[in-house]
């Protein structure tokens, strides 16, 4: 089964930008506004392999969503890399969080970031 990444950030160009550069590489991408739209999503969807999580958000945050998903147990161990252009984005800490990476970025990065340091593939091997 083909597994998806997540991307949880409040800018649609930002989703756009990612969901475009990652289908390009094979994923399948699911995209959430917000921390409470990647909560109901997270309730019913658990083909996700990687979460990309924007920290400032209007409404919940990022962090605010990291200890939502824990109080709720959603998610499980769905790794999560921090992508934001935070100054503070190296401080979040959390049990599913396996990186960062600040904004502005160069989206090979990205895919390299995903494929081989955390051997996160389209097919979900």
């Amino acid at each position: 089964m083909k597994k998806s990444i997540m991307i949880i950030d409040d800018s649609e160009d930002t989703r756009e930008l990612f969901t475009a550069a990652l289908e390009a590489e094979g994923f399948k991408v699911i995209s959430a506004k917000s921390g409470e739209e990647a909560l109901d999503i997270l309730e019913g969807t658990h083909d996700i392999s990687l979460m990309l999580l924007d920290l400032s958000m209007p409404g919940m945050n990022g962090v605010q969503f990291l200890e939502e998903m824990q109080r709720r147990k959603l998610g499980g161990d769905i790794p999560v890399m921090v992508v934001s252009a935070s100054d503070n984005i190296r401080a979040v800490q959390g049990p599913n969080i396996i990186d960062s990476l600040k904004k502005p970025f160069f989206y090979p990065e990205l895919i390299f970031k995903i494929r081989e340091q955390h051997g996160v593939h389209p097919n979900g091997h």
